[in-house]
């Protein structure tokens, strides 16, 4: 008897009007209850979307939580490095990955309200290229500070790269930004930093670019399970401060001629 014909693969959806972007490291106590929140509040919002995750080579069960999910939706699209390499990798994957007309990227643990997309969403359809989320503005909530060393070492950070490289933003390391595709597309190739100053290099590579920036307030909550390792971060990202402004300097981060 003949064996049976392949399994059809599965038929690929038009491309959607928004992508959401979520990198994954080591997630499993949250993942699951995080993605079926996301899916909800999008299909609320009354437009296609696609949900891009990526899995940074968590050691956990993230990833076969995650293939689970994909397996049973269609709209989530499930990405994976082989071994971990960081942050900043796994957005980018993600973000030349997504589809959208509209991407937005947060973090798995939903830190910054999804309601926020709201505001995103509107100021990107008013003809911004870039969305920051800021939560150091008037109008913006912390509702569960970071421990002092942590919040410090952060506030110290955003200083020195307002000082070296971008005196007009008040807030890097939100992890919550929107893009219109064709400006995602643009920064992401050139982006090249996986480490904690990944969203700072975004920033200076959006403002290089010529793309229109806007800084909107959002609502944000400290999680105390962070993959941040505090003092190889704080080292990490200082060195990469300097290989943005050398970047910056020797022209890596210019649109194509």
């Amino acid at each position: 008897m003949p064996p049976p014909p392949p399994a059809a693969p599965r038929p690929e959806p038009p491309p959607p009007g928004l992508s959401l972007v979520l990198p994954i490291y080591n997630e499993e106590l949250v993942l699951e209850r995080s993605l079926a929140t996301i899916v909800a509040f999008a299909e609320r919002l009354g437009r296609s979307f696609e949900l891009v995750c990526v899995d940074d080579g968590s050691r956990d069960q993230s990833a076969a939580i995650l293939a689970r999910a994909a397996q049973a939706d269609l709209r989530i699209r499930a990405l994976a490095h082989g071994k971990n390499q960081g942050k900043g990798a796994a957005v980018r994957t993600g973000m030349l990955a997504a589809r959208g007309d509209l991407i937005v990227f947060m973090d798995a643990d939903l830190s910054t309200p999804l309601e926020e997309l709201h505001g995103f969403l509107g100021a990107l359809e008013a003809g911004y290229d870039v969305v920051l989320g800021n939560r150091r503005s008037p109008g913006a909530r912390i509702e569960r500070r970071q421990p002092w060393l942590r919040e410090t070492l952060g506030k110290g950070f955003t200083l020195l790269t307002q000082r070296l490289l971008a005196p007009g933003v008040q807030d890097f390391t939100c992890g919550f930004k929107g893009f219109r595709r064709p400006a995602a597309q643009a920064i992401f190739a050139r982006s090249t930093l996986d480490g904690w100053a990944f969203d700072a290099e975004l920033v200076v590579i959006a403002q290089v670019q010529g793309h229109r920036l806007v800084q909107v307030p959002v609502r944000w909550r400290h999680e105390d399970d962070t993959k941040v390792r505090l003092l190889s971060a704080v080292l990490g990202s200082a060195a990469e401060l300097v290989q943005i402004l050398l970047n910056r300097l020797r022209g890596k981060y210019r649109l194509p001629e």
